[in-house]
């Protein structure tokens, strides 16, 4: 089980990649395994289970034998085993039938009203940066220096961290939908897309903007236009009931002939405590969403060798529709 799902059913977070095991057994206490460099911070922070330390020199996979073996299991569900482990436990345990569990993250799909409230205070911290952001965008700066200036105003703010590497991509460049911010120095007349999310809890939260160094060409003009109005009326397609890729697929219509096949990659994803996780929104999707999903809005146009428009809200599935969770201004 990763260290997310181990966080969402006990309370403790360990830093990613962290050796941690979960043993949920159908009736009873659960057991959360440790390494001895996590143990104290999880025995104090962990709720409704038992916490126990792997011995100095033992690897995680033979404490997790151990524990499972005391249990003898006739069908083992497990969510997150890396290959080498799953080989591992799976000879000693012959007799033990092995099945690959999404249950976990099946439940964080719907978010509960602590987890909303954690990632609206998230979602605060992202405005905070992104406006940061489109503050310090000038001619002269470099891409680094505005990622570092949203990335400082949102931990001095009080972000545990970032949920992505905050990305910054002018000129030409913001036609890369993933562009990492690099040393490349922004000129009058640069699209500029900045793209981020900041972590409070756990949970994540994501937002992008593009804005236009100086005054906007017409053409400049035309996509941002076009951008925001496919962005304001997938807004209103959002809401209970509704399959993800029907939304998908109305946003490409609404894109038109001319401009459809440069929109590159599906309209939104899920965030919770993963920064991409269930319902989707794109061509695939076989999510159909619900009250408490948190979604995102990212129509975006990307023209190879001239730049590229995006934008991006979380938003929360309600009973209604929706409610924007990031509020930052557009331009």
């Amino acid at each position: 089980m990763d260290v997310k799902s181990i966080y969402y059913l006990t309370g403790f977070l360990d830093i990613a990649g962290a050796s941690l095991s979960l043993v949920v057994p159908p009736k009873g206490e659960l057991t959360l395994l440790t390494m001895p460099l996590s143990f104290d911070a999880a025995s104090s922070q962990a709720h409704n289970c038992s916490v126990k330390a792997i011995p100095s020199g033992e690897n995680m996979v033979v404490g997790l034998l151990r524990e499972l073996k005391a249990q003898s299991p006739r069908r083992l569900g497990y969510e997150g085993l890396s290959l080498r482990t799953f080989i591992e436990l799976s000879a000693e345990l012959p007799r033990t039938e092995f099945e690959a569990s999404d249950l976990i993250v099946n439940q964080r799909v719907v978010k509960d009203d602590e987890e909303i409230s954690l990632i609206r205070r998230a979602c605060g911290l992202a405005d905070i940066g992104i406006s940061a952001a489109t503050e310090a965008i000038r001619s002269g700066i470099r891409e680094y220096e505005v990622a570092a200036q949203a990335e400082y105003a949102m931990r001095v703010r009080g972000s545990k961290g970032f949920a992505f590497e905050t990305l910054v991509a002018s000129g030409p460049r913001s036609s890369y939908p993933h562009g990492l911010s690099t040393d490349r120095e922004i000129k009058e007349g640069d699209l500029v897309t900045v793209d981020l999310g900041s972590v409070w809890g756990g949970y994540c939260s994501d937002i992008t903007r593009t804005v236009v160094v100086g005054s906007p060409s017409p053409k400049d003009g035309r996509l941002l236009q076009l951008v925001k109005k496919v962005h304001d009326r997938v807004l209103e397609e959002i809401k209970p009931g509704v399959e993800g890729a029907q939304i998908d697929a109305s946003s490409r219509r609404m894109f038109g002939e001319n401009y459809s096949s440069f929109f590159v990659h599906g309209l939104g994803h899920g965030v919770g405590l993963d920064i991409h996780e269930a319902p989707t929104l794109s061509p695939t999707s076989k999510d159909v969403l619900a009250v408490g999903n948190v979604v995102t809005d990212e129509p975006g146009i990307y023209l190879k060798d001239y730049g590229g428009v995006r934008i991006e809200d979380t938003v929360l599935v309600t009973i209604d529709g929706t409610e924007k969770l990031t509020m930052a201004p557009y331009t």
